[in-house]
């Protein structure tokens, strides 16, 4: 049965257990937070010595290389078969079953014993997102053995997809958990941290963890945030192009130098600088075709990432689609140019942020 992350947590907290159980997706915090919470319902702490077993496991992991692999099936299901010792459960986690380690036979033995779970026995098996690129985990999770693992699961047992939260709901957790610490944290402050996470509970729960043990008590003020929060690129990318529509090329020229400064890859700068102006440009043919910035986002499938076109929704108000279109032909020759030719990288981005901030608004 797939369910949502909403009704997993409902099950868990009426004791409900399935026997086996497929969390996956981006939020890795998720996923670590509700394994944690299913281990503990199947096998208490003091009964885990006999009755649990953990394989963590490293997807493209070497053949060779048991440790990080899936275990051998017989390994797998001597435990699993077997009775629990003095407990209720037998528990085993597969944290980052990657289907694609196993060979067709394994593969095939594995479905096999997740058809046929003891009910004393609760499997859980986790996939998160291990790749850089997130195409290429959404590419993964649609081969047929994964579909094929997610089916079987979903016959047996529970999925549960943890994506990204949206920024809405983020907000809301940040400014709740700054409260449960003493702090204050504005609305307006609550968007900015969220959008410095880049959707990731994760990175949120991490950064807010900081700044609530630095300010103690009191409001976490935007300085704070500036100060112990490091920048995604995105948001350096953002803040890049308001200068350059304020006209302080000098100041955009700046934020460049400090991404240099990191060593940021010139590829990933005019990646992400493309990416944000298209952005901008297609907010501003959102507004001329009146439509919201929801509509916006749904019909160019922005996904978790709604609250991209929202933000670029109200950067864009004052700005020309003539204006924008012409900065994202700037950055089309430039990309071409970095991809083609010796000339230094650097240079080309900075000539083309010259070249935006001579064009007429």
């Amino acid at each position: 049965m797939k369910i949502t992350e909403q009704n997993l947590g409902a099950d868990i907290k009426a004791c409900k257990l399935a026997r086996i159980y497929l969390l996956y997706g981006e939020e890795d915090f998720l996923i670590h937070m509700y394994t944690d919470k299913l281990i503990s319902l199947a096998v208490p702490e003091e009964a885990r010595e006999m009755n649990f077993k953990k394989y963590s496991l490293v997807p493209g992991a070497d053949k060779s290389t048991r440790d990080d692999r899936p275990p051998k099936i017989d390994e797998l299901s001597d435990f699993a078969d077997s009775m629990p010792f003095f407990a209720e459960h037998k528990c085993v986690l597969l944290k980052n079953l990657d289907p694609e380690m196993l060979d067709k036979s394994e593969f095939e033995d594995y479905i096999a014993l997740f058809n046929d779970i003891p009910d004393t026995t609760v499997i859980i098996i986790t996939r998160e997102n291990t790749e850089d690129d997130p195409k290429k985990f959404k590419e993964k999770l649609a081969k047929a053995k994964m579909k094929k693992l997610i089916e079987t699961v979903d016959n047996n047992g529970i999925v549960c997809e943890m994506n990204f939260f949206t920024q809405a709901k983020l907000e809301g957790m940040a400014i709740a958990k700054c409260r449960r610490a003493g702090c204050e944290l504005s609305d307006e402050n609550a968007a900015y941290l969220a959008e410095n996470a880049g959707g990731s509970l994760s990175i949120l729960q991490t950064e807010l963890e900081k700044l609530c043990a630095y300010r103690q008590s009191g409001e976490i003020t935007r300085a704070d945030i500036d100060s112990l929060v490091p920048k995604r690129i995105e948001s350096n990318i953002y803040d890049l192009a308001k200068e350059l529509f304020s006209n302080r090329v000098g100041n955009a020229l700046e934020i460049l130098n400090g991404l240099f400064i990191q060593r940021v890859e010139p590829i990933i700068i005019m990646s992400a600088l493309s990416g944000h102006f298209v952005d901008l440009y297609r907010a501003k043919q959102g507004i001329t075709a009146k439509k919201s910035y929801s509509e916006a986002a749904s019909a160019l499938n922005y996904g978790r990432r709604a609250f991209v076109m929202k933000n670029a929704y109200s950067a864009v108000r004052r700005l020309s689609e003539d204006y924008l279109a012409d900065c994202v032909a700037v950055l089309y020759n430039a990309n071409k140019r970095l991809n083609s030719s010796k000339a230094d990288k650097r240079l080309i981005i900075e000539q083309a942020i010259i070249e935006i901030s001579a064009l007429p608004r």
